[in-house]
């Protein structure tokens, strides 16, 4: 492990535990399912998601160091082109306008959220860019020098990203969101796992 994964790892608010149960997964080609009722928890449903992508850029940076599972790759694919997907829209449509309405002026929010967003579209860019790369590659092409940089990459950004919310803004908001308006955002989440696709 790099010293900047050592540095990601560390400020995306796990407990040492966590980093050990997370670093002695029986298989790294899983990525872990959501517990259901963390939802009536949507801080901790947040939190959870992001472990996820964690396991994610790990795997990403398997794929970019030349190791290849098949079903490990497909469930990378699904969960970028869905999951991640689905967790950008959940803090930008729910998360960050509900987080900016119980912040204080000196809290600083807008800034920081300004930053996330933005760095969300470049996730929504280089993740499709990502994604198609992983698709050639389980079609049986190699990928080049190229291709292993901009994967690695895309993998830095999600845990440098993971590591300011984590750090950050998830304990502002532990701080700052109050009952009604944790129980809203829980309620945001729900319906927007309800509705059609």
């Amino acid at each position: 492990m790099t010293a900047s994964n050592e540095t990601s790892d560390d400020l995306t608010g796990y407990g040492e535990g966590e980093r050990a149960e997370s670093s002695e997964l029986k298989d790294p080609w899983v990525i872990e399912e959501l517990q259901a009722d963390l939802i009536d928890q949507p801080l901790d449903f947040i939190f959870a998601d992001h472990r996820r992508q964690r396991q994610a850029a790990l795997m990403l940076n398997m794929v970019a160091a030349g190791d290849f599972e098949e079903r490990g790759m497909r469930d990378l694919i699904k969960f970028l082109k869905d999951d991640f997907v689905r967790h950008i829209a959940d803090e930008e449509l729910g998360f960050f306008p509900l987080l900016r309405e119980r912040c204080l002026p000196e809290d600083k929010i807008g800034p920081l959220i300004a930053r996330l967003v933005d760095e969300h579209k470049d996730d929504e860019s280089c993740g499709a860019t990502v994604t198609g790369l992983l698709e050639n590659r389980l079609a049986g092409h190699e990928l080049g020098d190229k291709d292993r940089r901009d994967i690695t990459a895309f993998a830095e950004h999600i845990l440098q990203h993971l590591a300011v919310e984590n750090a950050v803004l998830l304990p502002i908001a532990r701080v700052r969101m109050d009952d009604a308006s944790l129980k809203a955002l829980s309620t945001i989440l729900k319906e927007r796992r309800a509705a059609p696709k």
